[in-house]
């Protein structure tokens, strides 16, 4: 997916979250649960930083970090506006972090990978960065009835197109498929439903 389009979301991203706000809020919490107390955190594909933030007052360290860098921009403005101290913002590729390997403790990447033709490749490098867990909310947009439906056509007529399209079943299938193994998934009901897959590096990976 081309940057333009996010660039061209950023000013409204934030706005358009709240149309599924109460999954998103719920994903939100779930994930700042999950962050260890001092940990060292990246976020991938962060937008405008919600999950930085939410996270910044348990974590030890964040990079957030994202490809649009008018996205980036915006969450540098809330992190300023907040107050906080421990995010630092840095634009990287996903594919291609160029951080040494098992860097952070908590990697996220938030509604990314289905976005991509080669997830599989990005998958690798998420674990590879990541010391001990790897985070991965996910909208689950296929076969969406009524408002929510409305609501990812509107986002198509500007340029979204994910290149696979998820429900529960499928996600549950997708992890594996990227790499992602042994995963536990935590679903999470709303008008587009959400999901938050936590994975654990062990000894051997």
């Amino acid at each position: 997916m081309k940057t333009n389009f996010w660039d061209f979301c950023a000013p409204i991203y934030d706005t358009a979250a709240k149309a599924n706000s109460r999954a998103y809020g719920d994903m939100l919490k779930i994930v700042r649960g999950l962050v260890p107390q001092g940990s060292t955190v990246l976020e991938l594909a962060a937008g405008t930083g919600a999950i930085s933030l939410i996270v910044s007052d348990k974590a030890g360290s964040i990079l957030c970090s994202d490809w649009s860098v008018k996205m980036l921009a915006v969450a540098q403005r809330k992190a300023a506006k907040l107050g906080v101290k421990n995010v630092s913002f840095e634009r990287l590729n996903i594919f291609e972090t160029g951080k040494p390997d098992n860097s952070f403790d908590v990697v996220i990447a938030s509604q990314v990978l289905n976005l991509f033709d080669n997830p599989e490749d990005a998958a690798a490098e998420l674990r590879r960065v990541a010391k001990h867990m790897v985070i991965l909310p996910t909208s689950f947009i296929k076969d969406l009835r009524g408002s929510g439906k409305l609501s990812i056509n509107v986002c198509r007529l500007f340029g979204f197109a994910p290149k696979f399209e998820l429900d529960a079943a499928s996600f549950a299938l997708f992890l594996p498929d990227i790499g992602f193994e042994n995963c536990d998934i935590i679903q999470i009901p709303g008008r587009i439903p959400m999901a938050v897959a936590v994975w654990n590096k062990t000894q051997n990976e």
